[in-house]
């Protein structure tokens, strides 16, 4: 018998399946079998059928017709479990391929496609394996051979190859994709085993029938959700022995879009059967009208955490929260986020939804082990390994008492592991050495030895030394990776790094459980996959293969911590439609998030993949929206729905559902206006002063310790450090603190050591200092010719003397930065050099010069003055050069490699101008004043950038800046303020600044 229930809504959905349930011999448990979309779908539909059964048959119920405290739950099987449960019941039955094995077998079957002359038009990478194994999954459950695939793909493609560019690389794609699958089921058939799709065929042609009597399908086809069944799976349930009964099951408005047509043609002659309406609908919970317009009736929330949080705050007005769902379209922020939250608020909650495997700190610290063997071991992943504290290293410690520090006792040799104070000075040594990755060049420097024992160099390499030798013994064991000789040594070499190298948490951890569950998920799935290497391909992979297939796997599991007993239930969409709950709270009505977004086909159009029985994109939103009006009707007694504004601090459009909300039918209840509880601490924190009688558990003693310090209105939270005295200004560090006050509070305050990234070449400071170096040496030697300004007439003279000088400053590089250097410096036949830009400005002034100051130290005291006061400082500066000109006049020029700074924050040019007048005065008999300041820019469109339009306001204007940072300087104040905030992306010091005081006033 073949029978669709039509229920009105969710609630009819849970009585029926309940009478079902019910309704048969508790002895035989295994017949009766209820399909569900989820795990999580079933443990939520197993407590929804205790508690109607709870509320059916308080002792004895004869139209039940069994006692309660005889009840057996039916087997609850998601599509997955289905087919294990169905080949249980086959005897004699091949062995079952394992989804490792399947892969690793098409993995071997497109590679023998491409070696049998069907090259693919795409890397097979491992993410790309699986997909066309997804691909081939889903022709066969759509009831689709691989000679029916090729003959509708090259019927439709053939037409236009010729002309069509796209169609003939599709046509290429296809004739690789049958060639692989059938090598793909030529492989299966040939290793004794069978698969999900062997399965359904050795199912209906074997005759033997299955224990299962009844099964009860609480889910729709693929074209509607995706965790629905296939044609092929319907196809199987209505041929397969031994199964006597079929009931659909199925809401109004599920019904109402094309999958009521669908399920008649997927099981032909079924009867149907409709349930009475449903008499009572959950009240809409609303916000009030002063906050919103008459036909809003939604909250809306600033982000995903504030949702959670009204959610504990509307709790604690005195809701029962045994009787809360809030349900969420995707699980993560909400399940993350409400582990603090309802924490905080001291909210009970329960979560049946899984985390990602990947997210577990094992897995976490696996993906550094294949990291650092990917980049091999550069810096980033090196330190990234060294210092985490999932794994350990030994090393051979002298008796000192620190890193860095000299011995206070004998030197005694001890194994001990390696520590992050021990890492530190590595990270510090290898971007000094510019080490970018290679064993080769890591084993170089642990053994190199430095000439100059009291070089900066040679320091760095004795505090790095520790360090540096254990990470030389752990590349070496990941370099051993690249020469195992077959997938399945690789995979034990990498087990073989964990055994010995894993630090695991203490058995006092309240994780230590957790983290032994996750890492047998990991070890286990390392284990069966190189199981599954060695028996179907034993040869090696590229570590890059091996490590894409290990992070994909440990990516798609999914892992189910013991998450809270009771309290609010936590629900994702595809569980909460199972739940029994008196009131429902959506949340995330956002675009991204309602309707659900469902993966498309990579290789194909959806207009071939229609000829192939592919569902329409019209089909799956019209499913959706029905599952969300059912969703709008679960609960009990009220529902609320909920978006936000903000998504990682950028605007997201709220969902279309939303207009649905309205249009509903539901009665809208609109909520007072009334003052929000306070439930968090960190609300008692912003009472002033904080209240200490609230009550916060396990927070208390540090809501004590935080009360009994200075409050955030405290200066010092804002970065005023007090009064200073500074002996004398530099003045590029006072331009600094006009770029941001915390960064020259972090370098010459702190006197921190600026992070940089990587890189090959010179560093910009390293090349800054290049190019003064060199332009330095050139007018010295410029000058020893008795030579001084520059014209057309010797221009080709300077050049040529200009490379000579480049040329032997350059023999002291290391090769590789030599020859692009040197095209920095000279040009090569389609750009100018530097040389030449900053020689053509000097041409077009034409004034001669009778003397050049090159790298000037301008130190003492000066006077500066602005808006009519005076005051004399101490200044430390050096100019790049000082033209002394034939008519009496300075000409200032500052050299940059990128582009000139903005003139609201220029600061070096007129603090030298001013000082070089100063100190200048009375040299060769003259007192000068400067006619002439400007920036040799060399990314800019003109090789000379004048300071100003008028010398006199730039002066002025500077030595105002310079005044007023000083000032701000002794007084203290080092608020995070740069000038510009782009800047932060940058900033070498983001790991100790305190951005989020940025833009407060």
């Amino acid at each position: 018998m073949t029978r669709l229930v039509r229920v009105p809504d969710l609630h009819g959905m849970h009585a029926a399946t309940a009478q079902l349930a019910a309704g048969r011999d508790p002895l035989n448990a295994r017949e009766l079998a209820v399909i569900v979309p989820t795990r999580a779908a079933g443990e939520a539909l197993r407590s929804t059928l205790e508690a109607l059964l709870l509320e059916l048959t308080p002792s004895r119920d004869r139209s039940i017709g069994r006692s309660r405290d005889v009840w057996v739950p039916p087997q609850l099987l998601t599509r997955a479990e289905l087919y294990a449960r169905l080949y249980e019941d086959l005897s004699a039955a091949p062995p079952l391929l394992s989804e490792f094995e399947r892969e690793v077998l098409f993995r071997r079957a497109a590679r023998a496609a491409v070696a049998g002359g069907a090259p693919a038009p795409f890397q097979l990478r491992p993410g790309l394996i699986v997909e066309m194994l997804a691909f081939y999954d889903e022709l066969r459950r759509r009831h689709r051979t691989v000679a029916a695939f090729d003959r509708l793909m090259t019927d439709s493609l053939a037409p236009s190859v010729e002309i069509d560019r796209g169609a003939e690389r599709m046509m290429r794609q296809t004739r690789f994709l049958v060639a692989a699958f059938t090598e793909f089921e030529r492989l299966i058939a040939g290793s004794g085993a069978i698969d999900e799709h062997g399965l359904r065929a050795l199912l209906i042609e074997s005759g033997s029938p299955v224990r299962l009597r009844h099964l009860v399908v609480t889910v729709a086809d693929q074209a509607a959700d995706p965790f629905g069944l296939w044609p092929a799976d319907y196809d199987l349930i209505a041929r397969i022995p031994g199964l006597e009964a079929i009931d659909v099951i199925a809401t109004e408005s599920l019904l109402a879009t094309p999958f009521h047509q669908r399920i008649h043609d997927q099981l032909p002659g079924i009867e149907e059967e409709r349930r009475p309406a449903a008499e009572n609908a959950p009240v809409l919970v609303a916000p009030p009208l002063d906050t919103v317009s008459p036909s809003t009736c939604w909250f809306t929330c600033r982000d995903r955490e504030e949702e959670l949080a009204d959610v504990a705050a509307r709790l604690k007005t005195g809701e029962s929260p045994g009787s809360v769902a809030v349900v969420f379209q995707r699980p993560l922020p909400y399940l993350y986020l409400a582990k603090n939250v309802f924490a905080d608020a001291e909210v009970p909650y329960s979560a049946l939804d899984a985390l990602p495997l990947a997210g577990e700190p094992f897995a976490a610290a696996l993906d550094l082990v294949l990291t650092a063997a990917l980049a091999e071991a550069n810096r980033s992943s090196l330190i990234g390994l060294l210092a985490s504290p999932h794994w350990r290293f030994p090393i051979e410690r002298d008796g000192r008492d620190g890193p860095g520090q000299e011995p206070s006792g004998p030197r005694v040799q001890s194994p001990l592991d390696l520590t992050r104070e021990d890492v530190q000075p590595l990270n510090s040594f290898l971007l000094h050495a510019k080490y970018l990755g290679g064993w080769d060049r890591l084993r170089d420097l642990s053994s190199e030895s430095v000439d100059d024992a009291s070089s900066e160099r040679s320091r760095k390499h004795r505090r790095a030394a520790p360090a540096l030798q254990a990470a030389v013994a752990v590349t070496e064991r990941l370099a051993a990776l690249f020469d195992a000789p077959t997938a399945d040594d690789q995979i034990q070499l990498l087990l073989a790094f964990i055994r010995d190298h894993e630090r695991p948490p203490s058995p006092e951890d309240d994780w230590y459980g957790r983290h032994l569950r996750a890492r047998a998920a990991v070890l286990g799935a390392l284990e069966a996959l190189a199981a599954a290497h060695r028996k179907h391909d034993d040869r090696a992979l590229g570590l890059s293969e091996l490590a894409g297939t290990i992070r994909r796997w440990i990516e798609g599991q999914t892992f189910s911590p013991r998450t809270g007993s009771g309290g609010v239930a936590l629900l994702d969409a595809p569980a909460a439609p199972y739940a029994h709950a008196g009131e429902v709270r959506l949340l995330g009505l956002v675009e991204s998030d309602w309707p659900d977004r469902h993966g498309r086909n990579i290789f194909y159009p959806t207009a071939l993949l229609s000829q192939l029985g592919w569902g329409t994109e019209v089909d799956r939103l019209a499913a959706a929206r029905a599952r969300f009006h059912d969703l709008l009707r679960l609960a009990r007694e009220r529902v609320s729905v909920s978006t936000f504004v903000l998504e990682d601090d950028a605007v997201v459009s709220p969902s279309p559902f939303l207009d649905d909300v309205a249009a509903s039918g539901l009665r809208v209840e609109r909520i007072a206006a009334a003052a929000r509880p306070r439930v968090f601490v960190h609300e008692a924190l912003a009472e002033a002063p904080p209240l200490m009688d609230v009550p916060v558990g396990p927070a208390s003693a540090w809501l004590a310790l935080r009360a009994s310090r200075t409050t955030s209105d405290d200066d010092r939270f804002r970065g005023f450090a007090g009064p200073r005295t500074v002996a004398a200004h530099a003045v590029s560090h006072v331009e600094r603190y006009l770029e941001c006050p915390f960064k020259y509070f972090a370098s010459r305050v702190l006197q921190l050591e600026e992070e940089r990234d990587d890189q090959s070449g010179l560093t910009p400071q390293e090349r800054g200092q290049l190019l003064h170096a060199v332009f330095e040496r050139f007018f010295r030697a410029w000058h020893n010719t008795g030579q001084r300004a520059i014209t057309g007439a010797n221009l080709a003279a300077a050049l040529e003397l200009f490379e000579q000088i480049a040329d032997a400053r350059l023999a002291h590089l290391p090769e590789s930065d030599r020859s692009l250097e040197r095209t920095y410096l000279l040009g090569s036949a389609v750009a100018a050099g530097l040389a030449e830009r900053a020689f053509a400005f000097e041409i077009e002034h034409g004034v001669e010069v009778i003397e050049r100051l090159l790298e000037y130290p301008l130190e003492g005291q000066f006077r500066f003055e602005a808006d009519g006061d005076a005051r004399v400082l101490s200044i430390r500066a050096k100019a790049d050069r000082i033209d002394l000109l034939g008519d009496g006049t300075l000409r200032v020029i500052d050299y940059k490699l990128g582009r000139a700074p903005k003139s609201a924050r220029a600061l070096q040019l007129p603090i030298y101008g001013v000082c070089a007048a100063q100190h200048l005065d009375g040299r060769h008999g003259r007192h000068w004043a400067v006619s002439r300041a400007g920036y040799v820019a060399f990314r800019e469109r003109n090789a000379f950038v004048p300071l100003g339009q008028s010398l006199d306001d730039a002066f002025e204007a500077g030595q105002q800046r310079f005044l007023t940072a000083v000032a701000a300087i002794e007084r203290g104040e080092f608020p995070v303020d740069p000038d510009e905030p782009f800047l932060c992306s940058r900033c070498g010091f983001a790991a100790v600044c305190r951005k989020d005081y940025v833009g407060d006033d």
